[in-house]
């Protein structure tokens, strides 16, 4: 066991920021990472083996990303990449493990910057291979230059989707078709709103004109019914769906496609904040659960900051200002930065962030949660991919009295398996929302429990 003044947990943009302001002020800072390289998935690097050719020459976000961190290494900051933080003890104990073996820090001061991961969306066929996330499809071709498919329909909703479409065409291949489940109607309401943010509009119209160009049909109001094929993806069926997401009968539409890439949104991941003992609230337009903050970022536990899309999706630009914000706090905590320099230098911060927040809330609107699209599945389709458990078992459960997700986990073993939950929770709270009759709030949570990754035994072993 050792100590620290500030462990921050997540390379990525919220991360880097906390990392960089918390080491300016004088902050002694580990910065805790799964990955083998910083950047998170925003900023995520090419493999130090790729060869400085044309084709492997990083884009802007990935060369923006290599400046903040290399500020960051020059400030001193103690860099544990390839590290999982699996556990959060008596609140600021932060226990990191590494393949050979595990340490517990105690820390004066813990940022939480764990990011968000794609939206689960159990439908028949989303376990075929060729059938993966937005945020899969991103990480193949941004950090390995792979492209998932030669024809490739993407899906979902949100901003994202057109990113994807992007670096798709960008890399040769075809886009069957873009879906997005919104109906983007009276889009002219947010003109006023979006104004002082010509910058984000002006970057999505671009990706857009892209696909006109590129003769992509762009489908609004639409959703994914099922993938098709055997042993491998050969296709989709789409349809028109309500301002709920549910499909509308009668308007099926069949695509081939050799790769569907599935975009509904994202989902912060709470792990680490849960067993911290944060408090959380549900966030309604973002259909999920966020942690409950004050102004400096800093959660219902003292000491512990929480920043990024993990408390909250929002992107880069707030992430970076969030971690700032939280850097500045920690820096204040410690006494490092106290006073008027303190209260100067946070107010900037909070107006850079409110400023960043009104583009937000307009996406949130825009592309609103729809809960109708969890009405996909079938009884046959696989729920819980780890434990392969079906709709068709959790509902068993739930007819059998299990009102809650942890009494279905414990009748099915759904949310056992190595994902602890990632990739099913969502799911099965809004299945057993919907075959009680009660809000999807009442269908609970699954308990948290360490170790929140996976963590090889050889490490366990090593802390006695």
């Amino acid at each position: 066991m050792r100590a620290a003044e500030c462990v921050v947990v997540g390379g990525g943009p919220a991360g880097l920021a906390a990392a960089r302001t918390a080491a300016r002020h004088g902050v002694r800072v580990t910065l805790v990472d799964d990955n083998a390289e910083l950047g998170g998935q925003y900023y995520r690097q090419l493999p130090a083996a790729f060869p400085g050719t044309v084709e492997a020459r990083p884009v802007r976000e990935q060369a923006e990303g290599r400046r903040l961190m290399d500020e960051v290494r020059s400030l001193g900051v103690e860099v544990m990449a390839g590290s999982v933080a699996w556990g959060i003890f008596d609140q600021r104990t932060v226990a990191v493990a590494t393949q050979d073996e595990t340490r517990r820090i105690v820390a004066d001061t813990v940022v939480l910057a764990p990011g968000a991961y794609d939206r689960p969306v159990p439908f028949p066929g989303w376990t075929l291979p060729g059938v993966l996330t937005a945020g899969g499809a991103q990480n193949l071709m941004k950090g390995y230059r792979v492209l998932p498919g030669r024809r490739v329909l993407v899906v979902g909703s949100g901003p994202l989707l057109l990113v994807v479409a992007h670096y798709l065409l960008e890399g040769g291949a075809r886009v069957v078709a873009l879906c997005e489940a919104s109906p983007m109607r009276n889009l002219w309401r947010y003109a006023h709103r979006l104004l002082p943010h010509l910058n984000f509009v002006q970057q999505g119209r671009r990706y857009r004109q892209e696909l006109i160009e590129a003769r992509v049909p762009i489908l609004t109001g639409h959703v994914i019914l099922r993938a098709t094929g055997t042993t491998e993806v050969t296709g989709a069926a789409v349809a028109r769906c309500d301002a709920d997401w549910s499909p509308i009968p009668g308007s099926e539409l069949m695509l081939e496609a050799d790769a569907v890439v599935v975009g509904y949104g994202l989902v912060s991941s709470l792990e680490l904040s849960r067993l911290a003992g944060c408090e959380h609230r549900w966030d309604q337009a973002q259909g999920g659960w966020v942690p409950v903050r004050d102004r400096d970022m800093q959660s219902t536990v003292p000491g512990l900051f929480i920043v990024g899309d993990g408390a909250g999706v929002a992107g880069a630009a707030v992430a970076l200002e969030e971690g700032h914000l939280a850097g500045l706090g920690v820096a204040q905590r410690l006494g490092r930065l106290v006073g008027r320099d303190h209260s100067a230098e946070a107010n900037r911060a909070r107006g850079r962030l409110l400023h960043l927040q009104g583009f937000r809330r307009v996406m949130d609107e825009i592309f609103r949660f729809g809960p109708g699209i969890y009405s996909l599945a079938d009884e046959q389709t696989t729920l819980c991919r780890c434990e392969e458990v079906t709709v068709g078992e959790a509902l068993v459960a739930m007819r059998e009295g299990g009102r809650h997700v942890n009494e279905v986990k414990a009748w099915t073993r759904v949310g056992m398996g190595r994902c602890q939950g990632r990739m099913c929770g969502p799911a099965l709270a809004h299945l057993v929302a919907r075959e009680t009759g009660r809000p999807v709030t009442e269908s609970g949570v699954f308990t948290p429990r360490p170790p929140a990754k996976p963590v090889t035994l050889a490490a366990l072993a090593s802390e006695g």
